[in-house]
């Protein structure tokens, strides 16, 4: 939501401690104002307001507080445990590792932000993508743990699991590529589907003078090869349907739904964030499912 409002390159400054609080009289929202209005975002947008700014301060704010909330959420529950003796060696390093990790996507976001605070006031969708990769891989871990916390295990033939583990990686391949499409604004053009306009494949797949800035840069390549991940994903839930995994079948009807609505809508905010929540729960449900699975096959 942050970024579907532009709102991300409010704050230009990173205070991982001081920054909890937000302005609190006109003094301190007259200063964070003119710190922003230093910077290239405002610029591109001189016409705005005082009223204006607050409101995208409020969402990038809220983002952050979150952020650090995760931490208060980890400690809390954490000293419980500790205190009453009831944690194992093997929790305490599960627990280091988590913070560890969310400290790193901590990091991963401020070096998102600041890709933005240059002279083009945009966010790099590569640095965007790592951001939102990294959070993909620390739901993987918390479902892992969850797994591993479990009391039954459900053990399935070693075809199913290998085509769990795979598709967990497509899954997150295909969140990446969402991302890239995301930072770029790929997804406001050609909103139109099953159809590039009126053609089944886009035109212009060479418009740069590299191999490599057509395939990264290119914001027509980036939405195919994102729909040719969905189509991949969509083959795939009718399998998993058919070994009775329903709620992996389901999930990918829904997230494919979803993506094609945030498509031709043109990324209407409330959709594309449901697309990306579904497509986040998506990963962490397959995570959850393949560690059980492959116990036996020794994956």
């Amino acid at each position: 939501m942050t970024r579907l409002t532009g709102s991300g390159l409010s704050i230009v400054e990173w205070k991982p401690i001081s920054g909890v609080l937000p302005p609190l009289d006109n003094a301190d929202w007259d200063r964070e104002f003119k710190n922003y209005q230093q910077y290239p975002d405002y610029k591109s947008r001189s016409s705005l307001t005082l009223a204006e700014f607050k409101i995208l301060f409020w969402w990038e704010f809220i983002h952050r507080l979150v952020a650090r909330s995760i931490l208060v959420v980890i400690l809390i529950p954490y000293a419980f445990f500790v205190l009453r003796k009831q944690i194992t060696v093997r929790q305490h390093r599960k627990v280091a590792g988590l913070i560890l990790l969310g400290m790193v996507q901590g990091f991963l976001g401020w070096f998102m932000v600041k890709s933005g605070l240059v002279q083009v006031p945009r966010v790099s969708h590569f640095r965007l993508m790592i951001h939102f990769v990294w959070a993909c891989l620390i739901l993987g871990y918390l479902a892992q743990w969850l797994r591993d916390e479990a009391q039954s295990v459900v053990v399935r033939a070693e075809k199913v699991s290998v085509f769990l583990k795979i598709l967990s990686w497509v899954c997150l391949a295909q969140l990446a590529l969402g991302a890239l499409v995301a930072g770029s604004r790929a997804g406001y053009i050609y909103n139109t589907f099953p159809k590039f306009g009126d053609t089944w494949l886009p035109q212009n797949f060479l418009i740069y003078p590299t191999l490599v800035e057509n395939i990264f840069y290119n914001q027509i390549n980036l939405q195919f090869f994102h729909r040719l991940g969905g189509w991949l994903l969509l083959l795939s839930a009718f399998y998993a349907f058919a070994k009775n995994l329903y709620w992996v079948a389901g999930l990918i009807f829904m997230q494919f739904l979803l993506g094609v609505f945030t498509l031709v809508f043109a990324v209407p905010p409330l959709v594309a964030t449901f697309h990306q929540l579904v497509g986040a729960f998506l990963f962490f449900h397959l995570r959850y499912l393949v560690p059980n699975s492959l116990q036996r096959s020794g994956l």
